[in-house]
């Protein structure tokens, strides 16, 4: 969401509280006016908004328009959504000279404003004709109940989302290769996470990489792919299916939050200069100890991620690498791309790398 420094400057006597539209309402219906109400979101104003309060207005005497609070916007469209806080998006509204006044409600569904207000006429667009869905059978009975009428517009649909959707895909928006770590930066957990049976009670995710990443995937197109050394295997730790158990779990937990990886890396060798090194202290698998394996700062297992999304490095605007380690920072020199250390900074710390 776009951030509101001083919501003073986006100030409109046409904004009004719910309990003042409630007294407006009572008092213009007593004097004989038609009252009535549209109800949304509003974000990113557009010309089907417009057109759709010029022809609301002509149904009614006095048109107030309802619009969403941000909280239940993002909870119905996801993440990125609103584009505008809620001040800007009633500022917009009011604006219109359509429009009489201008009201942020928080509330989930439109019922209970439809109930609180009791206007004249509840106004939706066309497309809402003979549909039976609960939530319009609901607004249907609820302006019934408040002694009101439904009414419709008759204008073509021009829908927020479609256009949003537009300028992300189609318009020349910057197309990310985000190559992320995943101990130490995506997860908190260092430790070879799955040595223990209740790993997914260990599991902690790192909330600020992950705010990150959801804040580059709603700017910019992104293609994200974890790349993880997990040498717990070739110690014998765990084996590959828990390595493999352990990043279903974690795309699953992330889809949840709306972050979309789309690819998973992981490397169980290491190399036998290092395991000879190690031997007095450390005992490992044989299978799994080799002359040269893919582990990071190798950039082979990016290279095996670009392949099996069929892309290549060169299909990118830029390449960032997102890690905690040396390894990692290696990786980036190999690809010759931006490295971001991701150790003990914050969301607002990370924005400032890149955004």
């Amino acid at each position: 969401m776009l951030s509101l420094t001083s919501p003073a400057e986006f100030h409109s006597a046409k904004i009004i509280s719910l309990a003042e539209a409630e007294q407006c309402i009572r008092k213009l219906k007593a004097a004989g006016k038609n009252v009535g109400l549209c109800h949304g979101g509003f974000d990113v104003l557009h010309p089907g908004h417009i057109k759709h309060f010029e022809s609301a207005k002509k149904l009614c005497d006095i048109l107030i328009v309802s619009i969403t609070s941000d909280r239940f916007v993002s909870s119905r469209k996801g993440t990125g959504r609103p584009v505008f806080p809620q001040q800007l998006r009633a500022y917009a509204v009011a604006s219109l000279s359509t429009v009489d006044y201008a009201v942020i409600t928080d509330f989930e569904k439109a019922i209970p404003i439809i109930e609180i207000l009791q206007p004249s006429s509840y106004i939706k667009g066309p497309d809402f004709v003979g549909k039976t869905t609960p939530g319009i059978t609901a607004e249907r009975e609820a302006i019934i109940r408040v002694g009101g009428e439904m009414k419709y517009t008759a204008d073509v649909k021009l829908s927020t989302t479609e256009i949003i959707e537009y300028i992300k895909n189609e318009l020349d928006v910057s197309h990310l290769l985000l190559v992320i770590d995943r101990d130490g930066t995506l997860i908190e957990n260092d430790d070879f996470l799955g040595r223990n049976e209740d790993w997914k009670r260990e599991l902690r995710l790192n909330e600020a990489v992950v705010s990150y990443l959801s804040y580059l995937q709603t700017k910019y197109k992104t293609t994200k792919i974890v790349v993880t050394n997990q040498a717990g295997v070739a110690r014998g730790y765990f084996d590959c299916s828990r390595v493999e158990e352990i990043n279903r779990h974690l795309d699953t937990v992330l889809q949840g939050k709306g972050l979309i990886i789309q690819n998973w890396q992981y490397c169980p060798e290491v190399e036998a200069s290092y395991a000879e090194l190690k031997k007095q202290e450390l005992t490992f698998i044989a299978d799994f100890v080799k002359e040269k394996t893919k582990r990071k700062p190798s950039p082979e297992m990016v290279d095996d991620g670009l392949q099996q999304l069929q892309k290549k490095k060169e299909d990118f605007t830029e390449v960032l690498v997102l890690g905690d380690r040396e390894e990692d920072k290696g990786l980036a020199q190999n690809l010759m791309v931006k490295f971001i250390d991701v150790n003990g900074k914050g969301y607002e710390e990370l924005l400032k790398e890149f955004a």
